[in-house]
């Protein structure tokens, strides 16, 4: 990606609330997971959460150094990943309906707007970005995601009933990525085709907001390994709330210092 293209890609998540950023996957890996998820729904409970600690081409989510320069600049160095989840929306699957993100542990969740809010969630800045990767072409017919451009601007918590002025279905090739604020109304449209549509979503965060899952606690040791310098930051085990003293807390990996080790938990 040119700096032009970025830079391009920047000004329409300013202005719409979301964009889609081409070639992240290739065709090849593509396969690959499209393979891996079907596997895992082969069992009579699907698996299709924490997909990193389940088959390495799932940890390319965070491996892709733009995509990942991409959600920093909007989320900050240190942001962090939120969760991991395979999507498979078969034929005759109807609309999800439209919905902001955010309602179970991020800033759009009812119980923690006090009445001060006056049910206006905050819109001045980006807090959570989510990332559809298309394992699948996204088309009108297979249930492409709905959004409508530049709701994230609205501070109403509410969701208009349909039908909402403005809304529109995004098409993408297989292999790019779908990146929206987590404020932007979005959601699944009807799958009318005839074959099946696969998808990742992977939701990242500020460091500070709570996310879905304590990754830290829940990713595999050798799955950090392979994540290198950047793990600790990816997966919020730099951004863990210290359960020692200071003295005895080393944050950079978000566990006791070496002297402290016998108090790890």
């Amino acid at each position: 990606m040119t700096e032009e293209e970025f830079a391009e890609h920047v000004l329409r998540m300013n202005l719409d609330g979301y964009t889609v950023l081409p070639n992240v996957f290739t065709e090849e890996e593509c396969d690959e997971a499209q393979a891996q998820l079907e596997q895992l729904t082969d069992a009579d409970a699907p698996a299709l959460e924490c997909l990193f600690n389940k088959a390495q081409i799932f940890e390319r989510i965070y491996q892709v150094p733009e995509l990942l320069r991409y959600v920093r600049y909007f989320l900050g160095e240190d942001a962090i990943l939120s969760g991991a989840y395979g999507s498979i929306r078969h034929p005759g699957a109807g609309s999800g309906g439209l919905h902001s993100d955010g309602a179970i542990t991020g800033p759009n969740r009812r119980q923690s707007m006090p009445l001060a809010d006056g049910d206006r969630r905050i819109t001045s800045h980006v807090l959570g970005l989510n990332l559809i990767f298309c394992i699948s072409e996204f088309t009108v017919a297979n249930g492409a995601t709905h959004v409508v451009p530049g709701s994230y601007k609205i501070p109403d918590i509410e969701v208009p009933q349909p039908p909402v002025h403005g809304l529109r279905p995004v098409e993408a090739a297989r292999g790019s990525v779908l990146v929206f604020n987590i404020n932007t109304w979005h959601g699944a449209s009807a799958h009318t085709g005839e074959a099946p549509r696969y998808a990742l979503l992977t939701p990242w965060r500020r460091c500070w907001l709570r996310s879905e899952y304590d990754l830290a606690l829940m990713v595999k040791e050798d799955v950090l390994e392979r994540a290198g310098e950047e793990g600790a930051t990816i997966f919020g085990l730099s951004s863990r709330i210290p359960y020692l003293e200071g003295r005895q807390w080393d944050r950079s990996t978000g566990a006791p210092k070496a002297e402290w080790a016998h108090l790890h938990r």
